[in-house]
């Protein structure tokens, strides 16, 4: 299959001069453009010298152990200098962006999203994760961008690459000119902010280099950094994934330490907080694609609705959707802590809003089972909020 690996392809009697155009490169911008990409540019990777810096600081990054249980960043080192070994004679990675706030989404959504955080019976969903996986998205139409490219200048080599591989995406984006890197480690430019999935297209097409590097325009700016509930950054630009809410309740396997739970709040997959505040935001695009159309409701569903889901509605309600790879127990996990959290807010708080704590309890008594040992501990911790 041309998106599940390499497609070696000939470029016998094929002449370079015929890539370097800017005629080429327009062609190649609105092909992606029509398969809803926001924003394409061409990365040279025939050299790593561009990378030694940027995998100097992911090795450090690293050996801080900043990764938490994400054992597989520590691989294929090499190959995230040297993306050719992804490729044999690949000379350049179409790198793309892919706009994902969801058609419909109102101009005041971070005021709204920032009010649903504040209201502990409401689920949060980080807002990447309410339509189908972008990975599959993105997979199709860069594996279709690569066979429309093939077709107009010849059988070349493509690979496409969406977080399945191990590529520098952010510093091969940046230095392109897709965006800078914000303080919070995402990419970010002045027409979309930072709501955006990226992905690379491998060639071996000599296509010309994009050369219109943007400079860093974060400034003195640190919203992001400041509003992060569990202080996850070590520093502008180091992020402790340990810490990070998006890590804890999507990679993050067994039991959640004790005192991050509180901090996550009411968010069950994911978190946007470092998106939110940032003022580049205000400049995020509605995606064109139904694909990230929110489904069954998750930006305006309850905790104990969720809660409720049986295991065979979780699978189906979450059918292509990126939230179905944390599983159903991890699932439950993460409500029974936004429950918890619900509880104390409402003592604290909220005594006047619904459901009554009473209600809580008992819808996490009945979870409780021998079947999921994790969630009994994060239940019984919740339910040690209600007393």
């Amino acid at each position: 299959m041309f998106n599940s690996g390499v497609n070696y392809m000939s470029i016998e009697n094929i002449k370079v001069t015929t890539f370097s155009s800017e005629d080429a490169l327009k062609k190649i911008s609105l092909w992606a453009s029509n398969l809803g990409f926001s924003n394409i540019s061409i990365a040279n990777i025939e050299s790593s010298k561009e990378l030694i810096y940027p995998l100097k600081k992911y090795q450090d990054w690293v050996n801080s152990e900043y990764n938490g249980d994400m054992h597989f960043l520590k691989k294929n080192l090499k190959i995230r200098q040297n993306p050719q070994k992804l490729l044999e004679g690949a000379k350049r990675a179409i790198m793309v962006s892919m706009n994902y706030l969801p058609n419909g989404t109102p101009e005041d959504w971070r005021e709204k999203e920032i009010k649903r955080l504040a209201d502990p019976n409401n689920a949060t969903i980080s807002i990447y994760a309410r339509g189908r996986d972008y990975h599959r998205v993105m997979r199709k139409r860069l594996a279709k961008l690569g066979r429309i490219i093939s077709a107009e200048f010849g059988k070349f080599g493509f690979r496409a690459c969406v977080d399945s591989a191990p590529l520098l995406e952010v510093e091969l984006a940046e230095q392109s000119g897709l965006g800078w890197r914000g303080k919070n480690t995402l990419l970010l430019n002045k027409q979309n902010g930072s709501l955006f999935f990226l992905g690379a297209l491998l060639t071996d097409l000599p296509l010309t280099v994009s050369k219109k590097k943007i400079s860093n325009s974060c400034g003195t700016c640190t919203a992001c950094l400041d509003i992060c509930p569990t202080k996850a950054f070590v520093s502008a630009y180091v992020l402790d994934a340990r810490k990070c809410i998006s890590y804890l309740t999507i990679e993050k396997k067994g039991i959640i330490d004790e005192s991050l739970r509180p901090l996550i709040g009411n968010r069950i997959y994911g978190c946007d907080d470092c998106q939110l505040f940032c003022p580049w935001n205000k400049y995020a695009n509605v995606s064109d694609l139904k694909d990230f159309d929110v489904r069954n409701g998750l930006d305006e569903i309850t905790l104990l609705e969720l809660f409720n889901w049986s295991e065979e509605q979780f699978f189906i309600n979450h059918t292509g959707s990126p939230i179905l790879r944390i599983g159903y127990e991890n699932w439950l996990r993460n409500i029974a802590i936004a429950l918890g959290n619900a509880v104390n807010s409402l003592k604290n708080n909220d005594s006047n809003k619904k459901p009554p704590i009473s209600v809580i309890r008992t819808n996490l008594k009945k979870r409780l089972t021998k079947k999921y040992p994790i969630l009994n501990h994060h239940i019984i911790w919740a339910l040690g909020r209600c007393n």
